[in-house]
């Protein structure tokens, strides 16, 4: 995962009004917004900041209504964030803003006009008046500044941030600037400087080598790079082994595919097929075995043969000859005329995606194969993890280090959720504080930053080296198992990996280390995310033995581990934060 220097916002739902409507070229349409929430505001709830987007890459959700009762999905507006509830008729388009003007309360979005999407579709019927509700952004990109030089490559969907980028020079790097546009017309003016270079390439807009095949040839200064693309994901696979070959580290590196091709869409009027039961899954176990050995990273570089992969992965061609076969048809190897294998799209995307890689291999993973044990465990006392493992998921965390990389990574977004935290009185009456949890490090950097606390992070033996290798450069101290003297102990997304049983055993083991608590914990599903579903809940239940807890349930463990509630306040996507207090006598 590309690490980079972020700028954090609040969370804000706004509504804005269609001001002006400018064709930049036949095939962009410019649309300028403004409205009182641009500014600080009042929702009659909540004092909210004033927007801000000093990132020339930044993104708004752009929010839309399929039946067209847009009060039915926008999320809640919190004091510092927002929740999603499930919204089956929401449609959401992140649009990166072409330019803000503060003085004047002008929002400028771009709209590529050759789509039929909801965002393209509202565009092209938009008149002056028209409301338009965003939230947004969470986050904006600091470039770092050792760039020597910038590149910029993406299709249409890029031409908002570059032209931005060019706007407002964020750095003062020469630029090298590629963009595929599928008409002539497309091409914008751009403010260059003296040193600047930009190529124009014409493509189909589902070309899916031109970009790549253009960022190639270019001639490109000495020294380091910082590289920023967008566009189609899969015309991106082969920019990101680019920005490689030319020495840019994922500190320098932002690549983002800003859309996906999918298949056509049924034919309007075509009656909807009757549910049937699923398959085996077996294309999965398949990718989960090509992972596991090696496979794909074998053929990464150049086509081999059959017997050459197999004496690579010390097997015989027979082993590997169902396995080759099945991974064709799905789209992960290719085959070409002389029998030799590669990497085909998908195995390419998988190949640069350590996200989705874990859920063929990893914690997510084993906790999916968990549910063949889900009929023992029904009506017992264990989990189907504990069937399987014999021992449970909090335990197995403890002794695999990768499973709780895993839940360190996943807690990356946490300080998108953190922007009020601080505000809670309780850190002002803490000079010393102990954070621990996979989300310790993001909670510890929060605090360090905006109170200024003595920060200690704490865990077990094997999650403590992980939380220690990845914050090796925190200025905070490291503690194995809970330390003396803190003034308040914090908890951040500790619960999600443990039992009831063991929830309850964190929270006792923490009662002689402070007399007060908080509780930074997620205590429903966010309704934007795939946790929300049913198939998720089933996957969790197999691995705690508990259905998915409700919030209710979250604080009936903390009553039974002998503390009692002070304050709770919603943070946004799910997350809560509970402050509490030892109970009197207990």
């Amino acid at each position: 995962m590309a690490h980079h220097d972020l700028i954090i916002h609040p969370l804000v739902l706004r509504c804005v009004h269609v001001t002006r409507i400018v064709d930049v070229t036949p095939r962009m349409r410019r649309v300028t917004l403004s409205g009182e929430q641009l500014a600080a505001f009042s929702n009659g709830q909540h004092d909210l900041p004033a927007f801000a987007s000093p990132g020339f890459d930044d993104h708004v959700k752009l929010i839309f209504a399929s039946d067209g009762d847009i009060a039915q999905v926008l999320p809640e507006q919190l004091a510092n964030g927002i929740e999603w509830a499930p919204a089956e008729t929401r449609l959401g388009r992140d649009y990166t803003p072409r330019r803000f003007d503060a003085a004047t309360g002008e929002l400028d979005l771009d709209f590529v006009m050759h789509g039929d999407g909801p965002a393209a579709s509202w565009a092209q019927r938009a008149t002056v008046g028209a409301a338009l509700w965003f939230a947004g952004p969470k986050s904006s990109t600091v470039i770092p500044d050792d760039a020597d030089w910038v590149l910029l490559a993406g299709d249409e969907t890029a031409l908002p941030a570059i032209g931005r980028y060019f706007d407002e020079r964020p750095s003062a790097a020469p630029v090298r600037a590629v963009i595929t546009i599928a008409d002539a017309r497309a091409k914008q003016a751009l403010s260059l400087g003296p040193n600047d270079q930009v190529e124009w390439v014409i493509a189909h807009e589902h070309d899916e080598r031109a970009l790549a095949e253009a960022v190639a040839k270019l001639q490109v200064p000495g020294g380091t790079p910082y590289v920023w693309a967008a566009a189609e994901s899969r015309a991106l696979l082969p920019v990101r082994k680019l920005a490689k070959a030319l020495g840019a580290a994922k500190s320098h590196t932002n690549i983002t595919g800003y859309w996906h091709k999918t298949p056509e869409a049924d034919a309007p009027g075509q009656i909807a097929h009757e549910p049937t039961l699923p398959e085996m899954p077996i294309t999965w176990f398949a990718v989960r075995a090509a992972l596991s050995i090696g496979l794909l990273d074998a053929l990464a570089a150049e086509p081999i043969s059959l017997e050459t992969l197999a004496a690579r992965l010390r097997a015989t061609a027979g082993e590997l000859d169902a396995l080759t076969e099945l991974l064709v048809q799905a789209g992960l190897v290719a085959c070409d005329d002389q029998g030799l294998l590669s990497l085909d799209r998908l195995g390419e995307e998988l190949c640069e995606d350590e996200h989705e890689q874990e859920h063929y291999v990893g914690c997510e993973a084993d906790q999916v194969l968990a549910l063949q044990a889900l009929p023992e465990a029904l009506g017992s006392d264990r989990s189907a993890w504990q069937h399987v493992s014999g021992s449970s998921l909090r335990t197995s965390v403890e002794t695999n280090t990768e499973y709780y990389e895993e839940l360190v990574d996943e807690a990356r977004g946490l300080p998108h959720v953190l922007t009020g935290l601080t505000r809670q009185a309780v850190w002002g009456e803490a000079p010393k504080v102990a954070v621990t949890g996979p989300g310790a490090l993001e909670v510890s950097e929060v605090l360090q930053a905006e109170v200024g606390a003595s920060i200690t992070v704490f865990e077990s033996t094997g999650p403590l080296a992980v939380l220690r290798q990845v914050g090796h450069e925190a200025p905070w101290a490291f503690a194995q198992g809970v330390p003396e003297g803190a003034d308040l102990v914090a908890t951040a997304l500790a619960f999600g990996h443990r039992s009831d049983a063991e929830v309850v055993s964190l929270l006792r083991s923490l009662a002689g280390a402070a007399e007060r608590l908080v509780l930074i914990e997620r205590l429903s599903p966010d309704g934007l995310s795939p946790a929300a579903s049913a198939a998720q809940a089933l996957v969790d239940y197999a691995a705690l033995g508990v259905p998915t807890r409700t919030p209710e349930a979250t604080l009936a463990l903390v009553e039974a581990a002998g503390w009692s509630l002070v304050s709770r306040e919603k943070l946004g996507w799910g997350i809560e934060s509970l402050e509490v207090i030892a109970t009197a006598g207990r």
